[in-house]
């Protein structure tokens, strides 16, 4: 993987998480309903035989047939199985206008699409769609959503990825020095032939196309550049701009080529990581009393350039005007009095004395992994005691016969544990190597969500029981971190562990609720607490509780599969294979 330059703890917001949470109330309040037929099937790809692979199934297996326009949210796409975008605009809630045609897709081989076709509307005068066969089209919409609409015009359309069929994940506009910039990224499968079986890299195709702006001239592809990795993301935008790319994954990805210039390749060590990630920031190491910590600075560093903020669980620990060389929670309470730190030459050591004498520390600061702890003599000679009697020259030296030997080999990719080395990157696409990472070797992915219109999606990551919404947000606003903490939605992720049969999850732009989506009828919505008209009290606990946060249960009156699931501040959208149902949760401020 390409050098980290900073490595990040997510740092969740404190003021927007309540440690009192009482649960959700189930509130019988029905929620309106209104439904309007589908002239038309959905178009629906299934993958075939040769996409068998768990990677397969994560990066297209299921697929949200409903496009939400941020920039009207009261407008839904689907693709029919004419292969035509059909619109459906919400006028009123009893006035739902019937699907609308407004783009038939040239598809000269209809056998030919493998994959899904995906569209997203980067800003109010584009849309950008991939056709599932190898092709990218630009469309210009015009003033899409008014009620002088005019007819959708293609003004791009051309095969990329060495025609190999791939899906869009995400696309954005941006003017500079009077050149109109579409960004677009594209998600495929290589084979990767091997001597007994064919394995699958995954691949980003980041596409830049230009044309000057406000001319009839057309679009041509400026740049590409394409990043791999051995998995599926959990989550890959374009940072807004156009400068960098946001990935969550369990594996590393990285910059393999870029048509604008070379790209330096490193070369890949037994874990994947490149010999210069495998430089550790600082050594540490710790008794039953303390933690010492080493760091080797620049020449010329005195002692009036140390700076040290320490608290009983936090620390801040730099050189002035340089990057932080310790920040965040410390894994264990320490004694701030006694605690203390030395400068000699380029050598500063921190020592660090524990609260509590005995409990053994697993990092010094939590989710920092950028240390390499050391083993005094003494220490390791009782360590390799303890293990002594836990090894053997022979491999499984007393078989019990009557039970059949575990083989590693036969466990599938989908039985896997989440990686330790999962994480959140940013990765620059100038330098080629990520900027910025945050470890996300605790925090399930739950759903990503589209916010802000033009931004990069937000990804819901669980912490503990809550699910925290986290927005992306550009380097250039000099921030230590580029992700931020802007929601959080109580016990959510202990609520969206216990349903089986979810589908979809989604949020409201302006996270009001968030709702879950089952496979068949059922809909939750889960909303934010709200104050009570008077007080109410915890018959448990006796504790007055001011706000009371509802769950409401949306069954439609339908037995079909649902095939897309969008979600704006008003109202959901279900799309099942032939109607689809809006419902009313909010009204309008």
């Amino acid at each position: 993987m390409a050098a980290v330059h900073a490595t990040h703890t997510l740092k969740p917001d404190r003021t927007l998480i309540d440690a009192n949470f009482d649960g959700y109330k189930l509130s019988l309040e029905p929620l309106p309903q209104y439904t309007v037929s589908l002239s038309t099937g959905i178009h629906d790809v299934k993958l075939d035989d040769e996409e068998y692979t768990y990677q397969h199934i994560r990066a297209f297996g299921i697929h949200n047939h409903l496009t939400l326009d941020q920039w009207n949210p009261d407008s839904v796409y689907y693709v029919d199985n004419k292969h035509t975008v059909q619109q459906i605009k919400v006028i009123l809630d009893t006035q739902i206008n019937p699907p609308k045609p407004v783009l038939k897709i040239p598809c000269d081989e209809p056998q030919g699409v493998k994959h899904n076709i995906t569209l997203h509307f980067p800003s109010r005068g584009w849309c950008v769609l991939a056709d599932g066969a190898g092709k990218v089209l630009v469309i210009q919409t015009h003033n899409r959503g008014t009620p002088e609409e005019e007819p959708w015009k293609i003004v791009f359309s051309e095969e990329l990825c060495d025609k190999q069929p791939f899906t869009l994940l995400h696309s954005l506009v941006d003017i500079s020095h009077n050149v109109l910039h579409i960004e677009a990224l594209l998600l495929h499968m290589d084979k990767v032939p091997q001597e007994h079986k064919t394995d699958f890299t995954v691949v980003l195709e980041w596409v830049t196309l230009a044309k000057q702006d406000g001319t009839s001239g057309g679009f041509k592809v400026e740049r590409v550049r394409q990043v791999q990795g051995r998995t599926s993301p959990q989550y890959a935008a374009i940072e807004c701009g156009g400068r960098g790319l946001f990935i969550a994954s369990d594996r590393p990805f990285k910059m393999v080529s870029d048509t604008a210039k070379d790209v330096e390749m490193e070369e890949d060590s037994s874990n994947g990581e490149s010999p210069a990630a495998k430089q550790p920031a600082y050594l540490w190491g710790q008794t039953t009393e303390d933690v010492s910590v080493k760091f080797t600075v620049d020449e010329g560093t005195t002692k009036s350039d140390i700076e040290l903020v320490l608290q009983t669980k936090g620390i801040k620990f730099g050189v002035k005007n340089r990057e932080q060389l310790l920040e965040g929670e410390l894994c264990g309470a320490v004694d701030v009095e006694a605690s203390t730190w030395t400068l000699e030459g380029q050598e500063l050591e921190l020592l660090l004395q524990k609260r509590e004498e005995g409990p053994m520390w697993p990092a010094v600061v939590v989710d920092d992994t950028r240390g390499q702890l050391t083993l005094a003599p003494d220490q390791a000679a009782e360590m390799n005691e303890r293990l002594s009697g836990l090894t053997s020259d022979q491999l499984n030296p007393t078989p019990d016969p009557d039970k059949k030997p575990y083989n590693t080999q036969e466990l599938e990719e989908c039985d896997a544990f989440p990686e330790d080395s999962a994480m959140l990157v940013r990765l620059d696409g100038e330098t080629h190597r990520n900027t910025h990472a945050a470890s996300l070797s605790s925090h399930q992915s739950l759903f990503n969500v589209q916010i802000n219109a033009g931004e990069a999606p937000c990804l819901c990551l669980r912490h503990d029981v809550d699910a925290l919404v986290w927005q992306p947000k550009s380097s250039s606003n000099n921030s230590d971190t580029p992700f931020t903490h802007v929601a959080t939605f109580n016990a959510l992720g202990y609520v969206q562990a216990s349903k089986q049969d979810m589908k979809f999850a989604k949020c409201a732009p302006n996270f009001s609720y968030a709702s879950l989506c089952d496979c068949v009828r059922h809909v939750y919505v889960y909303r934010q607490p709200t104050p009570t008209a008077s007080p109410v009290r915890n018959r448990k606990s006796g504790r007055v509780i001011g706000q009371i946060a509802k769950q409401q249960v949306v069954a439609i009156d339908s037995v079909e599969n649902i095939m897309g699931f969008q979600v704006s501040n008003e109202r959901l959208f279900i799309l099942t294979g032939s109607k689809l149902i809006t419902v009313r949760v909010n009204t309008e401020d």
